[in-house]
């Protein structure tokens, strides 16, 4: 089963549509401000306005096509409580699948001549709804190749590899200091992969949100309260105790947004991130991808980074120090996570990083449903 995101076409109902010309005159007045207020207020009327997107979209439903076998899941059910609760439950299939793209540009080659690769791996997490089925992080390596015509030259000088034995593949995003999220101890290669699991859980619930597993039912039952909400997600943060409360949730917030948790939660989530000091408002931004969102942004300075594992598993520092700006794009149209990408904003005097505007890992998030279809058997 290969990874493969198609493209969808959205339908509106009567209901939407009167929410869309109520929340265009919202955009209109938050960007009428925006302009006069500092870039905190701006993430602010960002991500109030991802709630409002998200509020509608999840009351209305995106009217899209569900894929072959899967059943219709969180985001066609409407705003509430308890009703929305039992709605999802019904709706739910044996698994929720959610699928992406990671990339990682990483710097391979002789000491003397350096030169930079982009990989991407096709990455699925399918979240068992019974816990006697396992619930496996999957990934595929689509390809890796030279970022730039720069780094092909160098590249060609150093004999055109196909693998680089001594780079371990990443297939989950970087942290702030450049740790890749998943790494593996099979070589880069430059040829696509086969479907393979990254890990897998069994015997547990499938959704974890901070350090604790939930079942479906106490998913729904999150509270739809950002401090506790962001009490629960710090008691996972011990991964990452060099990097500020506001680093973190950045990055542990888009997976639980992507979670079957309700319209309320999911507004939230958005005003916890809201609240957060560093957070910055980039406007609409064009991601990765090519396409639009609007994006909230955290920078944060950090010593010994850089992006890359050795197959022996040791940490390969690249730079002694760096600002790396960490940036959340949301699509505009559901106000779900669209993009994340992580760059180099700074770093020591004499050292550069050529990827474009120094970006160095980034995830481009798919759709996630409910599905009856058994699970790949890698």
């Amino acid at each position: 089963m290969e990874i493969n995101e198609a493209s969808r076409r959205h339908t509106i109902s009567e209901e939407a549509r009167a929410a869309v010309a109520e929340a265009d005159a919202v955009i209109r007045e938050a960007r009428r401000r925006q302009r006069r207020r500092q870039s905190r207020t701006g993430a602010v009327a960002v991500l109030a306005l991802a709630c409002a997107v998200a509020g509608y979209a999840m009351a209305a439903g995106d009217g899209s096509r569900p894929p072959a076998r899967t059943v219709t899941g969180a985001g066609q059910q409407r705003a509430g409580g308890p009703a929305t609760a039992r709605a999802v439950q019904r709706a739910a299939g044996r698994y929720w699948v959610t699928s992406g793209t990671v990339g990682n540009f990483l710097r391979v080659g002789p000491a003397g001549d350096p030169y930079l690769v982009l990989e991407e791996v096709g990455v699925q997490s399918w979240a068992a709804r019974s816990p006697r089925e396992g619930s496996p992080y999957l990934a595929q390596a689509l390809w890796a190749r030279p970022a730039s015509p720069s780094d092909q030259a160098a590249w060609r000088r150093g004999g055109s590899p196909t693998e680089w034995k001594q780079i371990g593949q990443d297939t989950a995003l970087a942290d702030p200091y450049g740790v890749p999220g998943d790494a593996r101890l099979l070589p880069l290669s430059a040829a696509p992969g086969k479907l393979t699991a990254g890990w897998a859980t069994y015997g547990s619930q499938p959704f974890l949100v901070g350090d604790k597993a939930l079942s479906l039912r106490r998913l729904l039952a999150l509270p739809a309260d950002p401090a506790r909400l962001k009490e629960l997600l710090l008691t996972g943060s011990s991964d990452y105790p060099r990097v500020s409360q506001s680093a973190y949730l950045l990055q542990a917030v888009p997976p639980v947004l992507q979670m079957p948790v309700t319209p309320a939660v999911r507004s939230a989530l958005y005003r916890m991130l809201a609240a957060l000091p560093g957070i910055q408002s980039l406007g609409t931004v064009k991601d990765v991808s090519g396409k639009h969102g609007a994006a909230v942004a955290y920078a944060g300075r950090y010593a010994n980074c850089g992006n890359g594992m050795s197959r022996t598993a040791a940490r390969r520092v690249l730079f002694t120090s760096c600002t790396v700006q960490q940036v959340l794009v949301i699509d505009p149209a559901t106000g779900l996570p669209q993009a994340e990408e992580l760059r180099y904003t700074q770093l020591p005097p004499g050292q550069k990083w050529p990827a474009p505007s120094g970006l160095f890992s980034y995830e481009i998030f798919g759709r996630s449903h409910w599905t009856n279809h058994n699970r790949p058997r890698v």
